[in-house]
């Protein structure tokens, strides 16, 4: 029902590929992060997804489907449900003459204050993502994070420092924007996650205040949150700063490496976008599927599940699809792979 291709991972009884990043058929993409935008023949996806994949740079979908809404294309119906990772996050279920095939993308069932909840889908397969697949994984509730984050921006600013906040362009830095915001904290934006947030209004999403935010300008930090990327801790703008604490919004931060890391920040919380060890079991479990596979992770969560009874295998991510900074833009194939793809002459 699923296999791994030169391009990516595909269902061919859908005729569908799985966030191939360049493929000749019809790609299906769950979200517009750099390591999920495609180029293709054909791309399926949310409206929300193909207006972010424009904004940074990459090709509108030909088919935009709704959260919710049912469509045929090719030989089968492609449902797509709520993934609660960014805005626009899909996950598909694609009925087929030979059974349905669920694949998730990347996803969290904790709630996103920005996107309907996760949908836990009912398939015969299921391909998850498994990126926190292993039991050291496993998050404290939100509440108690954003305690913490709240507690150290305002030690922060009571000592005379500028507090950064550090999260990725899309999705992480609208997440923790809508939260500040809603404290009350006046947010300075770096330039590309300024960018994504611009788009967001446009599609609807407003973030709630009594705060507000503003694009960093130098100079006007003095009472302010800086929230910026992971990559710019080293930049100029967070280190000639005279006072700053930084805190790393991650889930990574339950990596034995974290403290080598994640050694200049000064807090490395596990606020994170993804699922966690307990989630990724329960969407197992309540899919219902008969048989599992595992991707964008490594191999210890399906060794997890065959432990516990359920028919897993992990398939091993086509080089094509190795993650990439969020802060990428989504890279066209070049005329060469394109004439190879058959995407063009």
């Amino acid at each position: 029902m699923v296999v791994a291709t030169r391009y990516g991972l595909y269902v061919p009884a859908a005729e569908l590929y799985l966030d191939a990043r360049a493929a000749p058929g019809t790609v299906f993409v769950s979200h517009a992060h750099g390591d999920h935008c495609a180029v293709a023949g054909h791309i399926v996806c949310t409206p929300e997804t193909s207006a972010l994949q424009v904004a940074r740079r990459g090709p509108p979908a030909d088919v935009a489907i709704p959260l919710g809404e049912s469509r045929q294309v090719g030989p089968a119906e492609l449902t797509l449900l709520p993934a609660g990772h960014i805005v626009g996050s899909a996950m598909v279920v694609a009925r087929t003459a030979h059974g349905t095939v669920a694949y998730t993308g990347d996803y969290k069932l904790r709630r996103n204050p920005l996107v309907p909840p996760a949908e836990v889908p009912r398939c015969d397969v299921l391909v998850t993502e498994c990126t926190f697949g292993e039991p050291r994984y496993r998050f404290p509730p939100d509440g108690e994070l954003l305690a913490r984050l709240f507690a150290f921006v305002d030690d922060a600013l009571a000592a005379g420092a500028v507090p950064v906040v550090l999260g990725y362009p899309l999705g992480k830095g609208q997440e923790a924007l809508w939260h500040l915001t809603g404290r009350g904290y006046e947010v300075a934006l770096h330039g590309s996650i300024a960018n994504m947030t611009e788009v967001h209004e446009r599609l609807g999403h407003r973030f709630p205040g009594p705060g507000r935010w503003t694009r960093y300008r130098r100079g006007e930090l003095e009472g302010r949150v800086l929230l910026t990327t992971p990559s710019s801790r080293k930049s100029a703008m967070v280190l000639r700063l005279p006072r700053r604490r930084v805190v790393y919004l991650t889930g990574w931060a339950y990596h034995p490496g974290a403290h080598n890391i994640y050694r200049d920040c000064d807090l490395v919380l596990p606020l994170s976008d993804h699922a966690d060890f307990d989630e990724l079991l329960h969407t197992v479990r309540e899919s219902g599927a008969q048989k599992v596979y595992t991707v964008h992770g490594g191999p210890h969560f399906a060794a997890h599940l065959r432990s516990i009874g359920v028919d897993a295998e992990h398939l091993a991510e086509h080089p094509q699809s190795v993650a990439q900074d969020d802060a990428a833009p989504v890279p066209a194939p070049s005329p060469a792979q394109g004439a190879q793809l058959g995407l063009w002459p």
